[in-house]
């Protein structure tokens, strides 16, 4: 037995010694719920778990569903999904990731406490769970779910004895799950891994330090300066700095569509259907995407981005007439303009100050004062989820993470949301029957009719398609990154 335990040491040893070199990286925010992964289904959160947990699907970049922690599935019948598990895992602390374990993830989602939680609403098709055998298991869903597999890749698995014992909060603190890394600080300004000796991909990495730099000139400086490898929410603009010092502006496929959000129904302005439609037509969409996005991008006809399931490339954006502006304006009782207050963020994507200033400028010229008050990201987070804004619109990404399907960012513009900005029978109706539907043909036809609707309701002002821009050092090898989430595990240093 000592001598077993002996030889196992020394693999684990070997295996931690493997791998060389720090990668440090900038990200834009830190998820607020800091490592509990059942309270957001963001990006920002998937930059931060991802390197220590891991869900059972992923996405290529291109948008593609791919293995993770399973290898495959199927649906027997349209309210029931197989899922089989990648075998051979194991969790950092040495248990066995099996069915059993995915299983008690999906039952916590299912209780009182998990159904609360943003992933459970996520996932809220989710009826029930069995265990198969050691590697299968059984999903049962309360309606037909064509998209439940792209939809798995927001649970992350967690170690169900460590959640179980510790609880959310615990958890987020000690953190187990089956990522290349395990973590070993949390802290509100960096945040340090090491290398899982037991991973599954077992990383080319010693450490992974990520670093919570939310401006954009810091994020800079410490790019050129060499404090960090590589950092996100670059902008064209940073292009020389990053190449002055040997490094690269990586271009990434765009995840999101960038706009501003019209509260309706409230006795606003933006009631009237003429006053959103003129304010699409005010705003120089194509020489915000020219002037400020270096040609890198393309002003947004719908919410979602070109390639996604469901995208109608036959939608074409509101061209910039702004005497067609000033026209409804008045046709729709005011001539003499209004005040429009909005809430923005800004400093998370490429020129967005500028942007929003050239915005701005484009509504004065048809007699639209539009106040910018500028927030912080967990900030606009609580406005969404508790609808507590305090103007007429604020700015919003049209995301399409974690399942790259438009559904998912519909849901938050519809009447299905719990403090909804827009709350309308037909077009949740539409959204309804959509996410019911499981003939793919179907399902994607009417998801290009709620892309119609929405543009044709001008629900928000759609800007254009945000660019995804990362500085990334002569130092980094390999970085290739998916839908979401940097390919920490494969990257290797100088």
């Amino acid at each position: 037995m000592m001598r077993l335990l002996t030889i196992a040491l020394m693999m684990l040893t070997a295996a931690a010694t493997a791998a060389e070199g720090t990668l440090r990286v900038g990200l834009v925010a830190f998820p607020p719920a800091g490592a509990d992964p059942r309270k957001s289904v963001s990006a920002i959160g998937a930059y931060t778990w991802s390197p220590m947990l891991e869900a059972l699907t992923a996405f290529s970049e291109k948008s593609e569903l791919m293995p993770e922690l399973a290898v495959s599935w199927g649906a027997p019948t349209p309210l029931t999904w197989v899922v089989k598990l990648r075998p051979n895992v194991q969790f950092s602390n040495g248990t066995p990731m099996d069915a059993a374990a995915v299983a008690a993830n999906i039952a916590w989602l299912l209780t009182p406490d998990g159904r609360t939680s943003v992933v459970a609403r996520s996932i809220d098709s989710i009826s029930g769970v069995k265990v198969i055998d050691p590697l299968t298991v059984e999903i049962s869903t309360k309606t037909p779910n064509a998209i439940l597999p792209r939809e798995l890749s927001a649970l992350y698995i967690v170690e169900p004895q460590q959640w179980q014992s510790l609880g959310p909060d615990g958890f987020a603190k000690q953190p187990i799950g089956t990522g290349s890394f395990m973590l070993e600080s949390w802290g509100p300004t960096r945040i340090s891994y090491v290398a899982n000796p037991r991973a599954w991909r077992p990383p080319k990495l010693a450490r992974l330090e990520l670093l919570n730099l939310p401006d954009l000139t810091p994020r800079t400086n410490a790019f050129v300066t060499g404090r960090i490898d590589a950092v996100m929410g670059m902008g064209p603009d940073e292009q020389p700095q990053i190449e002055a010092v040997g490094g690269r502006l990586h271009r990434r496929a765009p995840m999101d569509v960038m706009s501003i959000v019209f509260i309706i129904g409230e006795g606003k302005p933006a009631d009237d259907l003429r006053v959103r439609q003129a304010l699409n037509y005010a705003v120089n969409k194509e020489a915000i995407t020219k002037i400020l996005l270096h040609d890198l991008t393309i002003p947004a006809s719908q919410g979602a981005v070109h390639g996604l399931f469901g995208y109608d490339d036959t939608l074409k954006p509101y061209p910039y007439d702004p005497a067609k502006a000033r026209a409804l304006l008045k046709e729709a009782g005011f001539e003499k303009g209004f005040t429009l207050n909005t809430e923005i963020i800004i400093s998370q994507n490429a020129n967005d100050a500028a942007a929003y200033q050239m915005i701005a400028n484009d509504l004065a010229a048809v007699g639209v004062k539009m106040t910018l008050t500028p927030i912080p990201l967990p900030q606009m987070m609580k406005i969404v989820n508790a609808g507590e804004w305090r103007g007429d619109s604020f700015s919003q990404i049209w995301g399409a993470i974690p399942t790259f399907d438009p559904l998912r960012t519909l849901r938050l513009h519809t009447c299905l949301w719990a403090k909804p900005w827009y709350c309308e029978k037909t077009s949740t109706a539409k959204l309804q029957a959509a996410l019911a539907e499981f003939d793919t043909a179907k399902r994607e036809a009417m998801i290009k009719d709620l892309m119609r609707y929405y543009h044709d309701q001008a629900t928000a002002l759609f800007l254009y398609e945000l660019p995804v821009l990362d500085a990334v050092s002569k130092r980094v090898r390999n970085y290739d990154p998916q839908r979401s989430r940097i390919n920490y595990e494969s990257i290797t240093v100088d």
